[in-house]
């Protein structure tokens, strides 16, 4: 990567923020129910390793069929219930396609659903016990199957707990890469200690620019997408 493309980045980056958070402060308005938890925490789950129109039209589909609202299915018909309607093809683009994961996915939902009805009576009241962002993640992270810390991250960040945590994907990582403004060579980040490390001098970069981190690697996302895939459409929401 050149540096003119760097600096054409980190342009494009700084350009798009203010947009983002317009749009950020528009839906703090809004109150989210167990509906849209539900679904944004499933969405997460769903999109590792997976496109994540892919994720969503998934996560469409068993926010549809109510099943992580249900209180009276015991976590393995949870994950049966789950599996079958993973193993339907789902339309994106106009293309039927077939979710990568139903096995897996639907018994880490299930899992999922399984932990927060053990600790409260839904995932409003839980979240809503947490002291501060970084408890809720830990938590996650601890009890959730499938949430990992860039799950727990956008989770928490699309659902507008906070913006001060970092969601780390490989869009975000080849940014930093390229900025030199972190050692990790990989497209992923395997463990907590690792996670915390390049999060924080994500966080330091984005106080430079004057954004939360939770901000910025929403532009960054778009920005480094949109390099990639020059005729997709940007996408806030």
């Amino acid at each position: 990567m050149t540096q003119t493309s760097v600096h054409r980045f980190e342009r494009a980056v700084a350009a798009i923020c203010p947009d983002i958070e317009a749009r950020i402060a528009a839906r703090r308005r809004d109150k989210v129910d167990d509906r849209s938890l539900w679904w944004e925490l499933s969405c997460c789950i769903l999109s590792s390793q997976v496109p994540y129109p892919v994720a969503t039209a998934a996560a469409d589909a068993i926010e549809k069929a109510r099943l992580l609202l249900a209180h009276e299915l015991d976590p393995d018909e949870l994950a049966n219930a789950l599996e079958e309607v993973l193993a339907h093809q789902v339309i994106v683009g106009g293309r039927f396609i077939r979710y990568r994961f139903p096995a897996s996915r639907a018994k880490q939902l299930a899992g999922a659903h399984l932990a927060v009805h053990r600790h409260d009576a839904s995932l409003s009241t839980l979240l809503a016990r947490f002291a501060d962002a970084w408890e809720a993640r830990r938590w996650l992270v601890d009890n959730v199957p499938g949430a990992g810390p860039k799950q727990a991250s956008m989770f928490l960040r699309n659902v507008g707990v906070t913006y001060s945590l970092a969601i780390l994907d490989r869009h975000v990582l080849k940014y930093m890469s390229a900025l030199g403004i972190g050692d990790h060579a990989q497209p992923f980040v395997s463990g907590l200690s690792t996670y915390l490390r390049l999060e924080q001098t994500l966080q330091e970069h984005a106080k430079r620019i004057g954004y939360d981190v939770g901000l910025l690697d929403w532009a960054i996302w778009i920005v480094m997408r949109a390099d990639k895939e020059p005729h997709m459409e940007l996408n806030f929401a």
